[in-house]
């Protein structure tokens, strides 16, 4: 019975459920929807529904999908970029005549900041309303419920402006609980609204880390290439230097002839050639003319 007992509570264990990721989704969504509700109005509460989790949303889907016209929604779009709550990007449709379209993004971490600054600022004003009444006295008529300071009090000699009853010291202990209670409230928030927003922040840090790498890896790919092609033309230009520059032999015209270094063409050759001959030919015609000449004396 007791291994039964322990199996059992094994299983049980194993299913209880994690809390889900949404849980704090929703958080922010609800966030978000306190933060556009006081920029925009409570009738522009559905866009973070419709830009929650989203890039890029077409405006005209967004007029669309809340059932207003697109100047409407553009008015409130325009009023939560002013706060750098939204961004868009624009972009040509030449089909419909070259108009611009806007595509919207929600900024979630510009969102949550935003809101942090106003219940911060929300805190503040609580607190020194605070300490104005603990130090302060103030006056009340019981017939109009009209409340004074005392300096407004003693300039209309402690006699009410409405009815002229006279005026009584204010018990300040309800409103400083009730100042107490809205500042707990407030901190309470801020507390949340400062833990999704460390979330968020964190998030998009991881993302920016994440694009910071992939751009440094590509930079590092490029100078690695651009040192490669360095150190290939390098060994160009060496095996360039090594060879040294080439000789041209040159070109011998046809027919052409070197004499010491002096070039004769084919037509004087020739010539020279043929003088030679016929100088040969005299010679041998007068050694015969000689020896005709010498027999005959004999």
């Amino acid at each position: 019975m007791s291994s039964k007992k322990n199996k059992n509570l094994k299983n049980s264990s194993a299913k209880i459920p994690k809390p889900k990721a949404s849980s704090q989704e929703d958080m922010q969504v609800k966030l978000l929807r306190d933060v556009v509700a006081n920029v925009a109005g409570p009738e522009a509460v559905g866009i973070v529904d419709l830009l929650s989790g989203k890039k890029n949303v077409n405006e005209f889907t967004i007029a669309e999908k809340l059932k207003i016209t697109i100047n409407q929604t553009r008015n409130i779009l325009y009023k939560l970029s002013d706060e750098g709550l939204v961004s868009f990007v624009r972009k040509k449709d030449k089909k419909n005549g070259g108009w611009y379209t806007y595509f919207w993004t929600l900024e979630t971490g510009k969102s949550i900041e935003n809101l942090r600054i106003l219940i911060n600022s929300k805190i503040e004003s609580l607190e020194k309303e605070l300490n104005k009444r603990k130090q302060d006295r103030f006056y009340h008529c019981t017939t109009c419920d009209l409340e004074y300071n005392e300096e407004d009090a003693l300039q209309n000699f402690f006699s009410c402006v409405e009815c002229g009853g006279v005026l009584e010291l204010k018990d300040n202990s309800a409103v400083i609980d009730n100042l107490n209670r809205e500042i707990e409230n407030l901190r309470r928030d801020l507390a949340v609204v400062d833990e999704q927003h460390g979330m968020i922040v964190k998030k998009e840090g991881a993302v920016i880390a994440r694009k910071a790498r992939a751009e440094e890896r590509k930079k590092k790919m490029e100078r690695e290439k651009k040192r490669k092609t360095r150190e290939i033309e390098k060994k160009k230009e060496a095996k360039a230097t090594e060879k040294g520059p080439g000789k041209k032999k040159p070109a011998e015209k046809p027919g052409g002839k070197k004499v010491k270094g002096k070039k004769i063409s084919k037509t004087t050759s020739k010539k020279n050639l043929s003088g030679k001959q016929k100088s040969a030919s005299s010679k041998k015609k007068k050694m015969k003319r000689v020896k005709s000449s010498r027999r005959g004396r004999k």
